[in-house]
Formats: C-alpha cells, structure tokens, sequence
C-alpha cells in the first residue's frame, strides 16, 4: 500500500490504530495494552501487503539495503565484535528489538551514521520482526516477549522524522526471498568447491580470519594463535590479561565466537547472508544498493570471477577519504545531518559523480578513466568535509576513513538486447550473472545490476 511515493508501514498502522504520534506516548500506549489487544495488533501489522516494490531510486544515488540476516552475521563481526578495524557502517537491527538496547540509540545512530554520506536508506522493518517473533510464541511465553515490539516502536519513533519524509525506506519480505537466495547461496559454494576454482572456501575463511584477528587485543591474538595451532584448552591468562586492560566485552565476544567456531559454518553463513541481500534488493524492484559491512561481504558479491578482491577493486569508481563518524553521540549525528553543508555538498556532488560514471562506464569508459574523473568531481565536496571537520568539535578530525562505491557488475550490465548471455559475457559470468540465471524468468536485464556496492573501510591514506 502506498500514500503517494512512500509505502505505508506497519509503523503508520500502529499510530493510526493507537492514536499516538511517535515518541514516548506511543510507547506507553503500546505497553498498556493487554495481551488479546498486543494479539490483534501483532496480527494486523503482519496481515499487512509483504513485498510491495519499493519507490524507484535514481542510479545517481546511494539506497542502502540492510536485510536482518546480513545485520546478524556481518555486524558481529564488525562492529560489536573483534574486528574493531573496518569502519562502523552497518545498522544493528537486532538492536531495534532488544530491550537492553532501549534507549541507548545504538539502532538509530547506526541509521543515521549511513546516511550521512549516502541518500537513503533501506531496512527490514524491526516492527514486523517484533510481531512475527512474538506470534510464533507459546501463549504463556508472549507476556515476555511481547517487550520487543513496544522496543521496536522506540526504536522506529527515534526515526520517525526519516521515515516520514522518505529518507529511510521500510520493508518486511517475510522470509519469501529464501529460496531465490538458497539457489544463489548454492551456485556459490559450488563456485568455490569446483575443482580448480581460483576462488575456494579457505580463501572465504581466511578473510574472515583476517577480519576477525585484526581488531582483536594483543592477549587475545596471542590466544587465537595457540587456538589455531591445535591447542583446545589455551592459557585462559590470555583471557584475564584483555579484561585487565578493559577489554571485558571484547573478550566475551571472543569467547562467545571460539566456542562455536566452525570454518564450513562461517563460510556458508557468510554466503547466506550476502545471497539473502541480493535476493531481498532484486525481489523489492531492484532500486537498492548493497551495503558491505565487511571487506568479505563485498568480495562475496564478485565470487565468480578469478579474484574477487581485484574484481572488486576494479568495479571501484570512488575511494575517497573522509571523516570518521562512529564515535559521534546521537546528538552529534542528528545535528551534523540537519545542519552540514559539507555533507549537503557531498550528497550533491556523489549524485553528480555517479551520473557520470554512469554515462561513460555505458559507453564503453575504462574503469581507471572512470575513478579519475569521479575523483575530480568529488574533489572540492571532500575539501569541504576535510575542512568542516578541523573546525567542528563533533567530527573526528584526524580519523579518516574511505568511503567506497563502485557498480555491481559495471560495463556488462550495460547490454543492448538485454539477453542474459549478453549480461553473462560482459560480467565474467560472475556470481550476479548466476543469480540472474537461476532466478529470473525474463530475458529483460535485472535493474539491480546497474546498482552500487557500498563500503566504508581502512583509509589506504590520509593524505
């Protein structure tokens, strides 16, 4: 269901049927409700249309997707987890439902954090995850549970104002992009147990455990590393030495991660996750970009070509330093949001800059000419943060960190028949090109393609 561009949510819903406005009377209402009026409203959020399109965005701008699978596995490990290193980018869905998060504005500082340097956003709806994991509860249990959804109501009153004005976009597939991923997810892992394939499972566990290892504390480097020489009962004074120099959750996380670890597990989760985002962005009308909440998540995205971390370098069409933001308070980051004309500049400016690699990648523009030419169009917009931060108290100055796009499949999309053999040839049958394949019926080249991978990662300099 739609009010004139935007999709109405089961947010809207929930205000109209409790005549509140978000914010904490919205909250009250909902705790006050009896447990048969939490039935009924569980029930109509989840009664409502699944798997509307959702508003066409231009190619010219950034419209991360952020699917609650892909949230679970990639943002533990980055930014609740050892690898502390890559930058804080992802949204915490979890968060948005868990009531020991309440309040504290990790669900909704996340949101903003990645809308500072793209135009929208695009995210499972908490509320309909609430509703879903209360209902599938025995009766006598929902009395606890029934805490996440008014949990998921704070949490989305914290961006209602976004929400409203068509900056963050809601969906809720129910699970129904499942299988389209499943048939991705397998094509993957294929890929990579094939005989003589560039690209293998121990190259997948091997960047997780680079990612993994290269936030943690030296004490607990030092325990991984007795781990993965065979040692299953390590000197646990590694352990107490992290939480004498205050690393007590890091090394909770630690533990946590160790005793479930499992190379197959972590590869197959990983591959799930990114074929889950996929599939998601494809099944909702393809005007959503991916955001890679780690390094491994966007070498996933190029799995099918002989070496994923190049394929995606060369799909770069900007890497550009700019101003740390995960440190900022909430506060900070609404007012750096509401008020920054360097950012303001920056969006202007992407939009600007991706319109053009658009244009010349479709006419036939090498990769390098491409990521020169944005470089220079960026050029005074990232002047301006650089500068803005050195004046403002909120950013951190002397933290940079990059800030990455480049196209999913790049020149290839770009077909004139629109067959697939055609998207196939000019992709280096990459790991997209297998997914158009194994999941669309048409012959029509899938609009998704022509989207953006989204990262923030390592500076490669500061200069």
């Amino acid at each position: 269901m739609e009010q004139g561009s935007r999709v109405i949510t089961s947010f809207d819903h929930v205000r109209e049927t409790l005549g509140e406005s978000a914010g904490p009377g919205l909250v009250t209402a909902v705790t006050k409700l009896t447990l048969d009026q939490v039935d009924e409203v569980a029930d109509m959020i989840l009664s409502l249309p699944r798997n509307v399109t959702l508003p066409e965005r231009p190619v010219t701008e950034i419209w991360p997707l952020v699917p609650l699978r892909a949230s679970l596995f990639f943002d533990h490990l980055t930014n609740q987890s050892p690898v502390s290193g890559y930058a804080p980018s992802g949204v915490d869905l979890s968060a948005a439902t868990n009531p020991r998060f309440s309040g504290t504005g990790t669900f909704s500082s996340g949101v903003i954090r990645t809308l500072l340097y793209s135009h929208g956003l695009v995210i499972e709806d908490p509320l309909c995850h609430a509703a879903e994991m209360y209902l599938n509860q025995d009766r006598e249990l929902r009395k606890i549970t029934r805490v996440g959804l008014s949990t998921a109501v704070a949490s989305l009153s914290e961006i209602s104002d976004l929400i409203d004005s068509d900056i963050v976009n809601l969906f809720y597939t129910g699970g129904d992009e499942l299988p389209a991923a499943g048939d991705l997810g397998e094509k993957m892992l294929n890929t990579m147990d094939a005989e003589g394939a560039p690209y293998s499972a121990d190259d997948v566990w091997d960047a997780f455990e680079t990612e993994f290892v290269s936030g943690l504390s030296k004490p607990l480097q030092a325990c991984w590393k007795e781990i993965r020489g065979g040692n299953s009962a390590p000197d646990l004074a590694y352990i107490q030495q992290a939480v004498d120099q205050g690393n007590l959750e890091l090394a909770k996380t630690f533990v946590d991660v160790v005793s479930i670890l499992n190379s197959r597990s972590i590869v197959e989760n990983a591959i799930a996750s990114t074929a889950c985002t996929v599939s998601a962005i494809r099944m909702l009308g393809g005007s959503c970009d991916v955001l890679c909440a780690s390094p491994l998540m966007a070498r996933l995205l190029f799995l099918g070509t002989p070496d994923p971390l190049q394929q995606m370098r060369v799909q770069e069409i900007t890497r550009t330093t700019v101003p740390n933001i995960g440190i900022l308070s909430m506060s900070d980051l609404v007012a750096i949001r509401q008020t920054s004309e360097a950012l303001a500049t920056w969006r202007n400016d992407l939009a600007d800059a991706l319109d053009y690699a658009d244009r010349l990648r479709k006419s036939g523009g090498d990769a390098r000419s491409i990521q020169v030419g944005v470089e220079e169009k960026l050029a005074v917009a990232r002047s301006r943060l650089r500068c803005e931060a050195r004046k403002s108290q909120q950013w951190s100055q002397g933290n940079m960190v990059s800030f990455v796009t480049g196209p999913l499949i790049g020149a290839g999309s770009g077909v004139v028949d629109g067959s697939t053999a055609t998207i196939i040839s000019g992709a280096a049958a990459g790991l997209l090109t297998a997914f158009v394949q194994a999941a669309s019926q048409s012959h029509r080249p899938q609009s998704f393609l022509d989207r953006h991978y989204l990262a923030f990662a390592r500076p490669e300099s500061t200069a």
